[in-house]
């Protein structure tokens, strides 16, 4: 959730600049002036025609470099708490600019494949820290288009959703999952869809009449895979006791907490093995729920678990295209409470992941770095990893 994650950073400035006082002036006209590189970067990467066009090489390597210095400045100077208390933002905004130096160098090496990969996968972390929850700014009404009508209507709805044109995006998703064309249901792009648009029905518009419309558009079509529509079944029974609760919001971050605790509770009674999906309608409204208190955390003394908690939800809806966001999580939370028995629930979690992500065929090798990396964090949670008398952290209502 990386380059494109800048879209937000950039447009949530632009708003607040257009609030401030004359001395903000040239940050904001760099906002505006950044558009449309943004927009031409998008475009390419999502496209196979263009990124292979010789004729556009130099001009994507140009804007790549405009990106990752942007990345760079967002990440030095923009506050994250004027643009969202959530701490989400500046995990992100560091990720961003790491990334989008990747890409740069493996550009200016001709690691021309490699660094698309890097590219193409940015605005899938974007699209999850924009989805989080509904907080953020609307940008309908901004003339933000793809720079190219060649664009499939599932990359229109991934543009749409990096840019945070909601309604726009699940427009562009509907086509896709109304396709009346047999072959459409078998299609990569229109399973994903399903998944995009799911995520914005329930952790943007917190909409159970939007999801369930995503579901029932699954269980109608013949050609949908017969796991998916297992899956949707168990879903439409989670979007149907949503509905029974009535709409009940907490209103104080005690109230946020507990919501993100039960809904938790409710996911993992459902998910019968870690890789199963049904539970997803559940944990999409965790993950959301989660940021909702992360917003209001730091009127607490809770901040670490809503740190776990966000990492819990991510590491299971990781087939979403969330990435090591999980990882970004666990490790916050292990800054922010060191030696504590919730650092060190963390830090297992943390290592688990890494070390799965790096197992293969071939066994596992982690690179020197990764190495050093863990043990640091495994010092910063318990250099023994002991509970001592710390006694095991739990989660409790």
């Amino acid at each position: 959730m990386k380059w494109v994650l800048c879209f937000f950073f950039i447009f949530s400035a632009w708003s607040i600049a257009q609030e401030k006082k004359p001395e903000v002036s040239t940050w904001s006209k760099r906002m505006q002036d950044s558009y449309k590189i943004l927009a031409d970067l998008l475009t390419d990467v999502t496209s196979d025609s263009r990124f292979a066009d010789p004729s556009n090489r130099s001009r994507i390597e140009k804007e790549a470099s405009k990106l990752s210095e942007l990345a760079h400045l967002l990440n030095q100077n923009a506050s994250a708490q004027e643009v969202d208390p959530d701490p989400s933002m500046g995990l992100f905004s560091g990720l961003l600019a790491q990334e989008a130096r990747r890409a740069v160098v493996a550009l200016k090496r001709n690691q021309r494949e490699y660094a698309r990969s890097l590219l193409r996968t940015l605005p899938s972390y974007c699209i999850a820290c924009h989805t989080r929850n509904a907080s953020g700014p609307q940008f309908s009404k901004l003339p933000f288009e793809p720079s190219s009508a060649s664009l499939t209507p599932f990359d229109r709805g991934r543009f749409f959703t990096a840019s945070r044109q909601f309604d726009r995006a699940q427009q562009e998703f509907f086509k896709v999952l109304e396709n009346p064309q047999p072959q459409a249901g078998y299609s990569l792009d229109w399973r994903n869809a399903v998944r995009e648009a799911l995520s914005i029905a329930v952790r943007v518009k917190k909409d159970p009449d939007q999801a369930e419309h995503v579901v029932q558009l699954v269980l109608r079509r013949k050609e949908a895979p017969l796991f998916l529509k297992a899956d949707a079944q168990v879903w439409l029974d989670s979007i149907r006791k949503w509905k029974q609760e009535g709409g009940k919001k907490p209103n104080t971050p005690e109230g946020f907490r507990l919501e993100t605790l039960r809904l938790m509770d409710q996911a993992k009674a459902i998910q019968r093995y870690p890789m199963d999906r049904t539970a997803d309608v559940v944990y999409l409204r965790a993950s959301a729920s989660a940021h909702d208190f992360l917003q209001v955390a730091l009127q607490t003394d809770h901040l670490d678990e809503g740190l776990l908690l966000a990492g819990i939800s991510y590491e299971v809806l990781n087939p979403l295209k969330t990435g090591e966001l999980h990882e970004l999580y666990y490790e916050a939370c292990i800054r922010k409470s060191p030696h504590q028995a919730i650092a060190v629930d963390c830090y297992r979690r943390y290592e688990q992941s890494i070390f799965f992500g790096y197992t293969g065929s071939a066994g596992t090798g982690l690179p020197e770095d990764v190495r050093n990396k863990l043990k640091e964090l495994k010092n910063l949670a318990d250099p023994e990893i002991g509970l001592g008398d710390k006694g095991p952290f739990k989660l409790k209502p």
